[in-house]
């Protein structure tokens, strides 16, 4: 074997970074200097823990300012990577968000309890206006495989509670997928 024959047989492979939320969105105007120049007012951000990164969680929410975070999550922990519960709601404060932990607004009888469709729902029912986009939605991730019908569940009231549509984008497991809700008003 030769000298050159022996070096193409050793390649240096670089590790792969995964995409961070929103860093791959396109938007029809290119001279704007922020991925989220004005706030989306029908947009619905869904991200699951607890797969998400503490780097993927706060870009997620400096891009996109939430007007509203709903926490569905059973027990809501923020002390993952090098975040914790103050610096979470320091940043909440920081870019102007309304947190709503939905699981107070379940009963120890409510059979329904732990299905976050019913708790936005319940939510939805309980205020005067729905909240205006964009709106970060916290749910658990069971298993490997994401349950497609929650986002378009969720959507579909928020939908029917506002009158017009809403888009989704989800954040999961250091990967993202971005839809069109199909529900309409």
């Amino acid at each position: 074997m030769t000298l050159e024959e022996r070096k193409a047989t050793f390649q240096l492979i670089k590790k792969p970074r995964p995409a961070l939320p929103f860093e791959d969105r396109s938007f029809d105007t290119p001279s704007q200097a922020t991925l989220f120049p004005m706030q989306e007012p029908d947009l619905l951000i869904f991200l699951y823990f607890p797969f998400v990164t503490a780097e993927e969680f706060t870009r997620t929410l400096e891009l996109a300012r939430p007007a509203a975070v709903l926490e569905l999550r059973r027990s809501p922990r923020f002390d993952f990577g090098h975040l914790n519960r103050q610096q979470v709601f320091r940043i909440f404060d920081a870019i102007h968000s309304t947190y709503y932990d939905l699981g107070p607004m379940e009963s120890s009888s409510d059979r329904y309890a732990s299905d976050p469709v019913q708790l936005v729902g319940a939510f939805l029912r309980s205020a005067s206006a729905p909240p205006k986009g964009p709106v970060l939605i916290l749910l658990n991730q069971k298993g490997l495989e994401i349950d497609d019908s929650i986002p378009a569940d969720i959507t579909g009231l928020f939908a029917t509670a506002s009158n017009h549509p809403w888009r989704t984008y989800t954040v999961v497991d250091s990967r993202t997928r971005e839809a069109i809700a199909v529900s309409s008003a």
